[in-house]
């Protein structure tokens, strides 16, 4: 276990293990990188946990996803302002020498080109360079912004339970003597290198749990450090027999990996939790207290979103799953105010009644959890938009705030954040921020009177196109400079086919390439359309110009012309007019995306119209709209109604929102509020209700079961609500930890 000696030690090895190896394949300087990485990236247990698996991550660092210095960064990277800070405790220390204080400096000084972010940037086409200038979307305007990182994966567990990590080591050994090719030899030796490393890990947990249980006085932790102890030991040579073995096996593996995402746990787990209640070494009672202690280290330790999957066609075993399904609703019963990871019940027709009714149950409960998806839309959406067989389309999973990939086969990765409205605005004003007054779109002309709608519309596409192709563009770069730097080694060993081909993640090896885009603001865009279209074109309520006015005043003085606006019909209504242009912006937004796997290495890439909390941030910087919403004002969460402006009842809300394609894009996201006195009174009616709009074709539903008063209470006496919870979006959170704009938008929401 490691523990700290010298400040920025672990930091400097990793350093000098990248040095030294610079020049050597990429599989193997990776290997020796985490080899000063990962047996000392693992700390003590902590004195509840049934599982070892703790970490204490350094500020220098190989990972797939790394959140520091307020961005996010890919593949090698460094924690500037960590290590700044604690360059001055070491230069206040008379204990370090000159040579040392040196030697970090010269680290930091070798990193700032040698990061991999940076690597991505020196090579953005000079065209997209401008466009892309800041991934700091929460301080810059920009209509849109990079984000470095690879994610979406979801690992094959099944595999890693199967052969264990012993079989693995043999597995790969044997394609490594089959092979003739020497890129193909030294990537399978540095896949059995890794996996050297990750035993090496168990074997110190294994020395951990024997000295912790020999100075223990409580018998019944001295007993949990026994079985800690003994299912390690195990994993040394086997795969896992038993629950505990199987989760324990899992959780190292994640935490080296730095993989967050659970994916379809009930699928992979379903046979060895069936055959230790079956056996006896487990009771249910204590696979409650594992499988909760998982998620407790994956929500403490995760550094990220994470989900874990239950339910859905393409299982092994369903009867099985379901058994293993129903045992994560108990753990979720246990964890009512704790948001990671974020329990999704995938739905269809046939399914176990059982667990949707206990899902609904919790739902009306007031838990955010779990949420819920159609199989029986998104199996076929996902067959069209990513182009695959049934059969791969079964095992599409989800990640974060509910991009899909497919699960072992696939990636999601969203590197792009795309301000819809904000593409608006650069079109009316002829590429203008009407915030800054800086040039930042494509000039497509002067917004007059002269202007028809068909060219404003025109022009709105124009500025999407040129998104949409920046976009592309910059996944494709991410990859491909993270497949120079690197091969993502425990990735890849645990996504299809890589192995089999002998190729890494990103070098050819995995099924899928896929990626996705994240846009925001969406229905704020459509809805702007239809006001202008509605107020200007056929009321000609005032003139084009005048428009121009009212929005560079963001209203003031124009109470008249903002009133007119803000009653322009909304999508959310159900009404031809609105859900019209929708539907038109939508497909055009999706086809734009989908359209980048004909000019790039992509096997698709796709629109995600999910939300965390962007449309607040990015609503910051995005000027007065024509939908009546004020400069900085947030935008529309998900593709679900502006809030408030669902007027016509919740028939017509639903009923506008299956108009909408979910066969071009990778997920979107659906919030519905409902009052605690609704949900109890019309729990039969909102069962039928949720299946109703399945079966219209609803992909997704975020349900909230809240009372309006509590919110508004809420904010005058945060002290009386530290348990209210909500649903923002793409993630829950306690409502009082929210910042004030993102507070109001959840009560602007209309409440059903």
């Amino acid at each position: 276990m490691y523990q700290k000696k010298y400040i920025l030690e672990r930091e400097l090895r990793i350093t000098k293990a990248y040095q030294e190896n610079m020049t050597e394949n990429k599989a193997v300087r990776e290997l020796q990188v985490l080899k000063q990485q990962i047996p000392f990236y693992f700390i003590k247990p902590q004195e509840q946990d049934l599982l070892a698996g703790r970490i204490d991550r350094p500020y220098v660092v190989f990972s797939p996803c790394l959140e520091a210095d307020g961005k996010e960064k890919v593949a090698y990277g460094i924690d500037v302002a960590a290590c700044r800070k604690e360059i001055s405790r070491i230069e206040a220390d008379p204990s370090y020498s000159p040579e040392y204080i040196t030697s970090v400096q010269d680290m930091m000084t070798f990193w700032e080109t040698e990061n991999t972010n940076t690597k991505i940037r020196n090579r953005l086409p000079e065209k997209y360079a401008q466009p892309l200038y800041t991934e700091d979307y929460s301080n810059d305007p920009a209509a849109i912004h990079p984000i470095y990182r690879i994610a979406g994966i979801n690992l094959d567990f099944k595999k890693l339970f199967r052969y264990g990590l012993s079989g693995l080591q043999e597995l790969v050994t044997k394609k490594g003597e089959q092979t003739q090719e020497a890129e193909e030899k030294l990537f399978f030796s540095s896949l059995c290198g890794v996996l050297d490393l990750i035993k090496e890990v168990i074997r110190q947990y294994a020395k951990e749990a024997e000295k912790q249980m020999v100075s223990c006085a409580d018998v019944n932790r001295r007993n949990e450090l026994l079985k800690m102890r003994d299912s390690l030991q195990n994993l040394l040579d086997n795969p896992p027999v038993t629950f505990q073995e199987a989760l324990q096996l899992q959780i190292i593996y994640m935490l080296a990996s730095r993989s967050v995402e659970l994916g379809r746990l009930d699928d992979y787990l379903a046979d060895i939790y069936e055959k230790s209640i079956r056996e006896g070494t487990v009771t249910h009672e204590e696979a409650v207290a594992l499988l909760n202690n998982l998620f407790t280290i994956v929500d403490e330790e995760r550094g990220r979103d994470t989900r874990a999957i239950i339910g859905g066609v393409g299982r092994s075993n369903p009867k099985k799953a379901d058994a293993v399904a129903m045992l994560v609703l108990d753990v979720l019963e246990i964890r009512k105010f704790q948001f990671f990871p974020q329990v999704s019940l995938r739905c269809h027709k046939g399914m176990n009644e059982e667990i949707y009714t206990r899902s609904l149950d919790l739902i009306g409960q007031g838990y955010t959890f779990p949420l819920l998806y159609n199989d029986d839309v998104n199996v076929p959406s996902t067959m069209r938009a990513m182009d695959v067989s049934r059969k791969m389309a079964e095992q599409y999973s989800f990640f974060g705030c509910g991009e899909y990939m497919l699960a072992g086969k696939s990636i999601g990765t969203p590197n792009t954040v795309i301000n819809i409205a904000k593409a608006l605005e650069l079109a009316i004003f002829n590429g203008k921020d009407i915030l800054t007054g800086k040039i930042i779109g494509t000039r497509t002309g002067r917004f007059c009177n002269d202007t028809t709608f068909d060219e404003l519309m025109e022009r709105f596409k124009i500025q999407l196109d040129l998104l949409c192709d920046i976009a592309g563009t910059f996944e494709e770069l991410v990859y491909d400079v993270c497949n120079e730097e690197c091969s993502f080694l425990l990735y890849s060993l645990l996504q299809d086919d890589c192995i089999e081909r002998g190729k890494a993640l990103l070098d050819g090896g995995i099924e899928h390439l896929g990626g996705t885009g994240e846009t925001y603001g969406n229905v704020t865009a459509y809805d702007s359309m239809t006001a202008i279209k509605e107020v200007v074109y056929e009321k000609q309520l005032f003139t084009q110009e005048h428009l121009l006015k009212v929005l560079r005043a963001d209203f003031a003085g124009f109470e008249k012309e903002h009133a007119l606006l803000k009653r322009a019909t909304k999508f959310g209504n159900d009404d031809l007019s609105a859900d019209k242009i929708a539907i038109e912006l939508h497909e055009y937004i999706c086809n734009g995306l989908r359209r980048q796997r004909d000019r790039t290495r992509l096997d698709s890439f796709l629109v995600v119209i999910i939300n965390n909390n962007m449309n607040v941030a990015l609503g910051r910087f995005t000027g007065a709209t024509a939908d009546g919403r004020r400069a900085k004002d947030f935008l529309s969460n998900g593709n679900g109604a502006n809030s408030g402006c669902d007027k016509s009842g919740l028939t017509a809300l639903l009923n506008s929102l299956v108009k909408i394609d979910t066969s071009i894009h990778a997920g979107g996201s659906q919030n519905l509020k409902l009052s605690p006195a609704y949900f109890e009174k019309n729990f039969e009616g909102i069962r039928a209700l949720v299946s109703a709009f399945f079966e219209m074709g609803g992909q997704q539903l975020n349900l909230s079961i809240l009372n309006q008063k509590d919110m508004e209470d809420a904010i005058i006496h945060p002290e009386k609500h530290e348990n209210l919870t909500v649903r923002v979006g793409g993630f829950s959170a306690k409502f009082i930890t929210l910042d004030p704009t993102t507070q109001r938008d959840m009560i602007q929401r209309t409440a059903y």
